[in-house]
């Protein structure tokens, strides 16, 4: 979690810097060359990285030393393979999208390949459970990104050249975890097994996590760089609070697949119903406090002209609340089989053909609210469908939980129209934030008692 929240306050920083000290069409600009090269990321080595970290794991988990460093060889060959076909695919791509030069279009292609490398990298040193390195080096990087962007901001550097710190952060990372000295091959079968992985994941990740970078892009079309602004404002407050989720992954994905390297499917369910619960008992007031008090928190934190962020902040926080409470349930169907991979690329692409859908009627119409729409019914389809086929599988006893998440939804959707409705001043929506919260804990008492305490550690 502390090496993710560095990673968290690195894009949420370089956003706040730019929108604040260059203007909201400088952060639509930042924000969607950042979209453009993480989606060009997720065709392939975010998932390597994924892979890295579950197979990897596995080997561990059945004590063969010999068979890790064949697999972090062969996916080594296939990103170095992957780096050099995106950082070509980059440049058109930008180019296309940004009606910009070339010279900036290098910059995209720069970041794509420090983001990859990044992506790939942290799924190595996790999956040979090198947790503490990987921590050092995420404090590190965010501390030469923020220098980097500061100092070029104060020289008066603007456009997509700001995202050149990012990209340098991402590639120091990835240097230093680089998988080097690994040698060795994998049998056929086991490359099949491996190959086949990273592609089904590809293409669940794009459907995932791609579609939210799309929104990005999408709210650029069809409001310009001023609402893409905005709309990248509210994405900034929405995404750090779910790095608890993606710390989550990196941790409980290598953990789930060591239990079934060791066939201990006892523990595989339990950790599996433990981890939902702490992290449903935790996500929901994070997220729904924030979408009750987005007003207020905009105004804090950007400043009054982004006003128009605060309802986009509100619907991308319900949106991301989904995301997350579907990380279990998603990391325990991918550590399971292949087909429960199959099962989440199936959930990610109907839940992006819903969302396109309603971007086509209510992204022109509404601007940056219409695509926050857009995301939110997709986003309820990628969430549902794992969790469903987990909650059967593994005869989990959920059913009391996910009624209370309802009723948190209707709570959420009540108290907020019933402040807009009655045009009362921003600061009561922090109070219905704080009584929001406070509900949640005095109903989930229990479950709040036995999340982890990590002052008891020392």
């Amino acid at each position: 979690m502390i090496g993710l929240l560095s990673q968290g306050v690195l894009r949420f920083a370089t956003s706040w810097l730019v929108g604040r000290i260059a203007g909201q069409a400088e952060l639509g600009i930042v924000a969607s060359a950042i979209a453009a090269a993480t989606i060009l990321a997720l065709l392939w080595p975010t998932s390597t990285g994924s892979a890295a970290s579950k197979f990897l794991a596995r080997a561990r988990g059945a004590e063969s030393l010999d068979q890790a460093r064949a697999i972090a060889a062969h996916l080594r060959r296939r990103m170095v393979t992957t780096l050099i076909l995106l950082a070509v695919a980059a440049i058109p791509v930008w180019v296309m999208l940004d009606g910009g030069t070339v010279a900036g279009a290098f910059v995209v292609a720069l970041l794509t390949v420090g983001y990859s490398g990044y992506s790939f990298t942290r799924g190595v040193q996790f999956g040979t459970g090198q947790i503490m390195r990987a921590t050092g080096w995420d404090v590190l990087c965010v501390g030469l990104g923020l220098v980097a962007l500061t100092l070029m901001l104060v020289s008066g550097v603007r456009g997509v050249a700001l995202v050149l710190p990012l990209a340098v952060a991402y590639a120091v990372y990835a240097v230093a975890g680089w998988p080097f000295g690994d040698r060795g091959r994998p049998n056929r079968q086991e490359r099949r097994e491996l190959d086949g992985f990273v592609a089904l994941g590809a293409v669940g990740s794009l459907a995932s996590a791609g579609f939210l970078q799309l929104s990005q892009i999408a709210a650029r079309i069809v409001s310009g760089d001023v609402g893409a602004g905005e709309y990248a404002a509210a994405l900034a407050l929405a995404t750090p609070a779910s790095m608890l989720a993606v710390s989550l992954t990196l941790v409980l994905l290598p953990t789930l697949s060591e239990t079934l390297g060791r066939a201990d499917d006892k523990a595989f369910r339990a950790r599996t119903d433990h981890a939902t619960r702490m992290l449903t008992v935790v996500v929901v007031p994070i997220f729904g406090g924030i979408a009750l008090a987005s007003r207020p928190i905009i105004q804090l934190i950007w400043g009054g002209a982004y006003a128009g962020a605060a309802p986009i902040l509100l619907i991308l926080s319900l949106a991301v609340l989904c995301t997350n409470l579907g990380v279990v349930a998603v990391n325990a169907l991918t550590a399971s089989s292949q087909q429960g991979m199959r099962i989440n690329v199936g959930a990610g692409l109907g839940g992006m053909v819903i969302g396109t859908a309603v971007w086509l009627v209510a992204a022109p119409v509404l601007g940056g609210i219409g695509v926050a729409l857009g995301y939110l019914c997709g986003t309820v389809v990628l969430a549902a469908v794992p969790v469903a086929v987990t909650w059967y599988r593994g005869q989990h006893r959920w059913t009391g939980l996910y009624l209370k998440v309802t009723a948190a939804f209707l709570v959420i959707v009540a108290l907020h129209v019933a402040v807009s409705l009655t045009s009362l001043p921003a600061w009561l929506d922090a109070v219905a934030a704080l009584v929001f919260v406070a509900q949640w804990v005095l109903i989930n008492w229990a479950d709040v008692e036995r999340l982890p305490k990590p002052w008891q550690r020392f």
